[in-house]
């Protein structure tokens, strides 16, 4: 477990002070100015980065934003602001803690800590599989029955009983067929009441109590054999999210707001040809409805279209968006609407994938040129 204390070099002064406060808290701490190769966040670590208008221009700015969103996807990144600078695409609209302050800044500290604390003590999300899915959630045990660990080590006291009465019963039905004149079912009973008599039960009693005995061990049994079957049937009946049913074989749509009037014309042509595409048009901030409604689509989509614009370019959403997507190892389909430059950080996940001109195609003819490029 280490939390990560992510600064631009400039800010090693702020970033050491910040870590004799957390150490005090008892927790082991590691600067990270980006020079140096760490090992990726784990889901037990902390991220925490701090933004100035150093980092900016910090020559290892990209390889921290990519921590960044590694541990903001994790639910484990805790943002600082120490000036009033603009913080890198992706992570302007997350909730920060303002130190800009220097006078304020060691009760600024000690709130740092304690969020790296609350960081630590949430469980982590969920994480994907290598090929994109989610893992399937753990279904919550039934309050009617026990849970399965003290099941499976109640059921054989209970069986126990039945198990020494249904053998006792068999071999005095068996010693009572041997001879010339096998036994009836009133001798079997006759059998068992004398063996409960010579251990000094009163008459009358061992029949009853025999029955109940083996009657109690294929009650538990059958429940035992039931719960087996049931599970895989939960399992196969368990309703997936909404997001989760409207992105499956759907292509996801990652677009900036400003261009929905371009957007959504080439998506609802396209969508006529039987293609599903899943986009949001509600608009969800960049908490916890963002980071789950918006997640689930991408995981669960097969391929994530970007309508490329300047302002796509700009949009905190859209570089999410698209950091999921490789992530998840989707495959990345740039779209331009416009002509537009892509920042460095976008043309990292753009080398190497043949991007479609929108723009040039006459406006009749996009929607079946984005079926075309998706294949």
């Amino acid at each position: 477990m280490t939390v990560y204390l992510a600064h631009a070099p400039a800010d090693k002064d702020s970033a050491e002070a910040l870590e004799k406060v957390i150490e005090r808290r008892g927790q082991f701490v590691e600067l990270d100015d980006g020079q140096t190769a760490l090992r990726p966040v784990q889901a037990s670590d902390v991220y925490v980065l701090l933004v100035s208008q150093a980092l900016l221009f910090a020559t290892a700015r990209l390889r921290l934003e990519q921590r960044a969103l590694d541990a903001w996807a994790a639910g484990r990144l805790v943002v600082v602001k120490l000036d009033k600078g603009i913080a890198p695409v992706g992570l302007r609209d997350l909730p920060a803690i303002d130190a800009s302050f220097e006078a304020q800044r060691e009760f600024k500290w000690n709130e740092v800590a304690d969020a790296i604390r609350e960081k630590l003590r949430a469980p982590p999300p969920p994480q994907a599989e290598p090929d994109g899915e989610a893992p399937p959630a753990p279904s919550a045990p039934s309050k009617a029955a026990p849970s399965m660990p003290w099941a499976w080590l109640l059921a054989p006291l209970l069986m126990l009983p039945g198990v020494l009465a249904l053998a006792a019963s068999a071999s005095i039905w068996l010693a009572s067929r041997i001879g010339p004149t096998p036994g009836n079912w009133s001798e079997l009973q006759a059998g068992i009441d004398g063996f409960g008599m010579r251990y000094g039960l009163p008459g009358g009693v061992t029949p009853w109590l025999f029955a109940g005995a083996i009657l109690l061990m294929f009650i538990v049994v059958g429940a035992i054999v039931a719960r087996i079957i049931a599970r895989p049937v939960a399992r196969s009946r368990a309703a997936p999210s909404a997001s989760e049913v409207k992105s499956a074989d759907a292509v996801f749509v990652s677009y900036a707001r400003a261009n929905q009037s371009d957007v959504l014309p080439v998506i609802e042509g396209a969508a006529q040809s039987g293609r599903k595409f899943w986009l949001d048009q509600q608009g969800i901030a960049a908490g916890d409805g963002w980071a789950g409604e918006i997640v689930r689509a991408i995981r669960g989509a097969t391929d994530v279209v970007v309508m490329c614009s300047k302002a796509a370019f700009e949009s905190d959403h859209v570089k999410r968006e698209i950091y999921l997507a490789d992530r998840y190892r989707k495959k990345l389909v740039p779209v331009f609407i416009e002509q537009a430059e892509p920042p460095e950080d976008f043309e990292y996940f753009f080398a190497g994938v043949q991007a479609l001109k929108l723009f040039e195609t006459p406006e009749a003819e996009r929607p079946q040129a984005l079926i075309r490029v998706l294949g």
